[in-house]
C-alpha cells in the first residue's frame, strides 16, 4: 500500500494562522464526501474534497505494479507519499479577493498547510488580492507533459495558476484544462508504460509525456488525475496553488487544434 500524508495538525504553526483556519478542513479527511462551510473577510464560502479516496484509487488503478514493488529491491525507498484525499476546492459566494502571497511572493501559511495535506487547493470565484494581483506572467504547457515548474529543493518551488477576469482574454472560460497528479502517479505510470526502469530512476520524475497520448485521460478524471477545466461563467476568478514537490502538472487540449488562452502563473515560497 501507498503511504499517505498526514492530518493538518501535525503540521504545527501553520494550522491556525494565516488567511484560513487551516485546522478546521481536517473533517474532510474523516468525512471525506462531506463539506465545510466557513467565510473570508464576510463572503461565505464552502469546501468539499475534490478527489476523495485517492491513495485507494491508485492502489486500485495500479495493482499490478504496487504489490511487484513492495516487495522488490528495486522500489525506491524515497518512492514519493499519495494523499489520502487529494484537491480541495473552496467556492466563494460571491467575488473574492484573497491574499494568496504578499509582495515578496511568499505564500500564504494556512494555504501552504492545505496544499501540504490535499495537494491541488483550487479557490473559484477568487482573484489574488492586492498588489500582488498583477505580479504574474502568462503561460501555457504542452499536451499532456505532466512537469514541475520549480526542483523540490528550490525556494520557490509552490506554483500558483489564476484565472483572472480583469484579463479580457481571460475573462471567458478557457478551452483546455490543466491536469494535476500526485507524483507517486507519474512515477507509477512511468513504470508502466516503460518510460522509468524502477531499478536505475529511483527518484520523482521531472517531466513526463503520459496516458497514450489523451485517449486515455477522460475515464481517469476524478479517478487518479484532477483536472482543473477553468470552466466557471464569464467574468469569474479562479485560482490553483499546488507544491511541485508532491504534484506535477500539465495542459489538457480537449481538442487539439484549440489551445485555450496561457494561463495566469507565478512561482512562490
Amino acid at each position: 500500500m501507498l503511504a499517505e500524508h498526514p492530518a493538518l495538525a501535525t503540521a504545527p504553526g501553520e494550522t491556525s494562522c494565516g488567511l484560513l483556519d487551516a485546522a478546521a478542513f481536517n473533517s474532510l479527511l474523516r468525512n471525506p464526501e462531506g463539506a465545510v462551510s466557513g467565510a473570508h473577510r464576510g463572503v461565505p464560502f464552502r469546501a468539499r474534497v475534490i478527489v476523495p479516496g485517492n491513495r485507494a484509487r491508485i492502489d486500485r488503478h495500479y495493482r499490478d505494479i504496487v504489490p511487484a514493488l513492495s516487495s522488490n529491491r528495486h522500489a525506491p525507498s524515497d518512492m514519493p507519499r499519495a494523499f489520502e484525499q487529494f484537491g480541495l476546492q473552496l467556492c466563494f459566494e460571491r467575488p473574492a479577493e484573497i491574499a494568496v502571497h504578499d509582495r515578496n511572493m511568499m505564500l500564504d501559511p494556512s494555504i501552504r498547510a492545505l496544499v501540504a495535506t490535499f495537494g491541488p487547493v483550487i479557490l473559484r470565484n477568487a482573484v489574488v488580492g492586492g498588489d500582488a494581483r498583477q505580479r504574474y506572467h502568462r503561460n501555457i504547457f504542452p499536451h499532456l507533459r505532466f512537469h514541475t515548474d520549480r526542483g523540490p529543493t528550490m525556494p520557490n518551488r509552490y506554483s500558483c495558476f489564476a484565472r483572472d477576469p480583469a484579463d479580457a482574454a481571460q475573462r471567458a472560460p478557457r478551452d483546455s484544462s490543466t491536469l494535476f497528479v500526485a507524483t507517486v502517479v507519474a512515477w507509477l505510470e512511468g513504470v508502466r508504460d516503460g518510460q522509468i526502469d524502477p531499478a536505475v530512476n529511483r527518484g520523482a520524475p521531472m517531466a513526463l509525456d503520459l496516458f497514450a497520448g489523451g485517449d486515455g485521460v477522460a475515464g481517469l478524471l476524478g479517478d487518479i488525475i484532477l483536472e482543473q477545466p477553468w470552466s466557471e461563467p464569464d467574468g469569474t476568478g479562479e485560482i490553483t496553488v499546488i507544491d511541485n514537490a508532491t504534484v506535477l502538472h500539465a495542459t489538457y487540449h480537449k481538442i487539439e487544434r484549440i489551445k485555450g488562452y496561457p494561463i495566469g502563473a507565478r512561482y512562490l515560497s
